[in-house]
């Protein structure tokens, strides 16, 4: 393997089915475990419900890294690869892949945007960032670490949880569904706050898609996929995760988030990040036509982009040297999204280091590495 330090900014994990029980106060568990659950199916597979409802069957293809569909269809969450559940194998799962760090991102969490209790909401993030926290200490948190839920059905209360989160548990960033939250973009005033504590406390954002239609975006668009088996639901994550990010993008751009909070930096994750050169390019015409139309916004895309976004791909993307191109080679972040079934494992990072090595020696480091290490200022060790 080359002189290279790999710096995963988007892994996952794969929840505990009794993570309430164990982190929720007792008079709240029943509450929580029927606003959130996986449940086994009947006929075989894993489904989340929330709110007691079924959201989405077949979501043990979560857990199943680089696996066929066809092998785990009747496969439960909880049978996945073993290094997605416990911390000590996680470890030797980045050692055999050569992957120095990795930041954690939640999986079943990711769905806590639905819970209609926002004071629920509220103690089941904290349930999930104290656990989260846990897998790190007892995994290597050195190498390994975990991103704080927060409650945005509130935002006073998720300022307070990602305060918490950031100054007690130690995280480094923030997951923030690019949807709507309680019918509202997140390019309106009533977020600000939280905004501008994410600025303040210096914590990264991560806008993570999830393929599901638990809060409004683009795959409540697509109502004929709700509830079919996440291995068959292709429009959810084809068109679902790279929309709902670009029009986050955009709305975060000329909404005059980023003109207002210079120092927040933000990451779109989950979507491979092809589309992000594309897409700046439009933003920067429609910017420079703003003696047409007055916009709500002080600087260009691109320079918004250059000074506090960053966006991930995927290891194999042949768009990549033109991403680095278009839109900066200091913004590009790689991401292996294990332990999904769709990503590649074992051998991620190798296909990383082999299909980024046309980028040259210095901008591959800055895309396998250097680039995360700034995003969520976190110190890399020297190369190995």
């Amino acid at each position: 393997m080359p002189d290279l330090t790999v710096f995963d900014c988007d892994g996952h994990l794969a929840e505990p089915l009794d993570l309430w029980d164990r982190y929720v106060e007792p008079h709240d568990r029943q509450r929580a475990n029927h606003a959130m659950s996986i449940r086994r199916q009947e006929q075989g597979g894993s489904a989340f419900y929330l709110e007691g409802e079924l959201l989405q069957r077949g979501v043990q293809a979560v857990t199943f890294a680089g696996r066929e569909p066809a092998t785990f269809t009747d496969r439960f969450w909880e049978e996945g690869e073993p290094a997605a559940l416990d911390p000590k194998l996680r470890i030797k799962a980045m050692d055999d892949e050569g992957i120095a760090m990795a930041v954690l991102y939640p999986s079943f969490g990711g769905i806590l945007a639905g819970v209609r209790d926002p004071a629920l909401a509220a103690t089941m993030a904290r349930a999930y960032n104290d656990w989260v926290a846990d897998f790190c200490r007892d995994s290597d948190p050195g190498r390994v670490f975990g991103v704080a839920i927060v409650p945005l059905q509130d935002v006073e209360l998720a300022c307070r949880e990602v305060r918490r989160a950031t100054t007690e548990l130690g995280m480094r960033a923030v997951m923030v569904r690019p949807n709507l939250h309680n019918g509202v973009h997140l390019d309106h005033p009533s977020f600000d706050p939280f905004w501008e504590e994410a600025q303040d406390l210096d914590v990264a954002v991560g806008f993570h898609p999830f393929p599901f239609t638990d809060v409004e975006g683009v795959n409540t668009f697509v109502g004929e996929l709700e509830r079919k088996p996440g291995t068959l639901s292709i429009m959810g994550d084809l068109a679902g995760l790279p929309m709902d990010n670009m029009l986050t993008m955009a709305r975060m751009m000329f909404g005059g988030v980023f003109d207002r909070f210079p120092r927040l930096r933000a990451a779109f994750l989950e979507s491979n990040g092809s589309w992000a050169a594309m897409w700046v390019d439009r933003m920067e015409k429609r910017f420079e036509r703003q003696h047409y139309v007055k916009m709500p916004i002080e600087t260009s895309p691109s320079e918004i982009v250059a000074r506090q976004c960053f966006i991930a791909l995927d290891g194999d993307e042949k768009a990549l040297p033109y991403v680095a191109e278009l839109i900066g080679e200091d913004v590009i972040i790689w991401a292996s999204d294990f332990p999904h079934f769709d990503g590649k494992f074992p051998g991620a990072a190798q296909e990383a280091i082999e299909h980024s090595a046309q980028l040259g020696p210095r901008i591959q480091r800055k895309f396998l590495g250097e680039n995360a290490s700034r995003l969520y200022k976190i110190a890399m060790p020297a190369a190995v």
